[in-house]
């Protein structure tokens, strides 16, 4: 199943953009949505991400005037709704899915598109998640725009990150992210690309507060173990998603992570891999809330 933005700018007449994978929106040429002659409109404004499960995300970029869903402003990521109404600035986005043949068909989303087993690959990843620490606290005393700037500026920050480190962002969920590292067919390399984002995350974390002056802290939990990936492959040019045990796993290490009052923890699957990257704190086997088995985690320490 596809999708389309209808569009109608502020200062010119209307048109349509098929999303095909990522669609960014902004002031500046290179967007996919270029909304030109809108000032009050950021260069990178807004991205819609397609997800191998048919769904389709929108994510504001920290942008200094908002981005508006359903006339409510946009905080953390969300999935779209066929017809769903996106305002941005003056400009007025009504989001459509559409049926493989092309028509407007309001079409209900199911796993892998169909199910086709030919879409669908199994393999070894490196996974990531980093969560913000107190979110829910903290915009509960933070005005919302400046939530929604200071979350989408983390977000677009955090995602050139796994980028530049060669790996895939699967998807936000709330206020956390899940990336991947398998394009190398190398475990080895996959998990020091990954344990150098963590690192960069951190860091980058530490560079910044609240707007209350506050520390803004997060946890990152790193795994390595098999998945599912839908669509076309890890390699798709289409945004790829994953499933399976070692997705749970590393969602559940996060919150190990805070448990440990650790900035960041990796299991012994993924330690194993590594080399040349230090000594880390050995917390012993745990057990990990949903998992039958025991698992080894290891802190970064500090």
């Amino acid at each position: 199943m596809g999708a389309k933005l209808h569009i109608q700018p502020a200062h010119a007449e209307p048109f349509e953009v098929i999303i095909n994978g990522t669609a960014t929106i902004g002031r500046t040429r290179e967007n996919t949505v270029w909304l030109r002659d809108s000032p009050l409109v950021s260069r990178q404004h807004a991205i819609i991400r397609w997800h191998g499960t048919d769904q389709y995300q929108l994510v504001d970029l920290g942008s200094r005037n908002g981005v508006y869903l359903n006339d409510q402003r946009l905080i953390v990521p969300v999935f779209l709704e066929h017809g769903a109404n996106i305002r941005i600035a003056d400009n007025k986005l009504t989001f459509y899915e559409i049926a493989e043949d092309g028509t407007d068909e309001h079409l209900q989303a199911t796993m892998f598109n169909a199910a086709d087993s030919d879409g669908i690959e199994h393999t070894h990843v490196a996974l990531l998640v980093c969560d913000i620490r107190g979110f829910s606290t903290m915009a509960e005393k933070t005005p919302a725009g400046d939530v929604a700037q200071l979350l989408g500026a983390w977000f677009r920050e955090t995602a050139n990150i796994v980028s530049r480190v060669g790996g895939t962002l699967d998807k936000f969920i709330g206020d956390a992210l899940l990336a991947y590292w398998g394009n190398s067919g190398n475990p080895k390399l996959n998990c020091g690309a990954a344990y150098a984002a963590a690192k960069q995350m951190l860091e980058l974390a530490a560079a910044r507060t609240w707007p209350n002056g506050a520390p803004f802290r997060v946890a990152v939990a790193l795994h390595h173990g098999a998945v599912s990936v839908s669509n076309v492959g890890i390699s798709a040019a289409r945004d790829a998603t994953i499933i399976g045990d070692a997705v749970n796993t590393v969602f559940r290490l996060e919150a190990t992570a805070k448990t440990l009052n650790q900035p960041g923890v990796l299991s012994g699957d993924f330690a194993a891999l590594l080399s040349g990257v230090g000594k880390f704190e050995d917390f012993g086997e745990r057990e990990l809330k949903g998992k039958s088995q025991l698992v080894h985690v290891f802190g970064f320490g500090g």
